[in-house]
């Protein structure tokens, strides 16, 4: 009976936690990237998977390119590069993703 208790507090604790730890682009993410010509609703920006997403914010969010801009949208801009070519190998070759092996 206890053990069952915990179990259910535990699994009530990782469900409303979840959302806290999403990966993503966030709001502020998305202000700069629109500063930086890459609109929210470009087919660039939602064709990101998860992990595309989380390094891209990331990048964003990294106080070390804070004190030079020009930086950070060189970093930016070239990062996105990468995931633009991600995405036209994926078209390239359907039914497969680019960073899992080939079937």
């Amino acid at each position: 009976m206890r053990y069952a208790l915990l179990i259910k507090v535990s699994v009530a604790f990782l469900v409303l936690s979840t959302p806290a730890f999403a990966f993503g682009l966030t709001d502020a993410d998305y202000d700069y990237l629109t500063a930086q010509n890459f609109p929210r609703d470009s087919a660039i920006l939602r064709g990101l998977s998860p992990k595309e997403q989380a390094r891209l914010h990331a990048i964003i969010t990294d106080g070390t390119s804070d004190k030079d801009p020009t930086v950070l949208a060189k970093t930016v801009a070239e990062a996105i590069a990468v995931f633009q070519g991600h995405q036209l190998w994926e078209q390239g070759h359907p039914g497969q993703l680019w960073d899992y092996p080939k079937r």
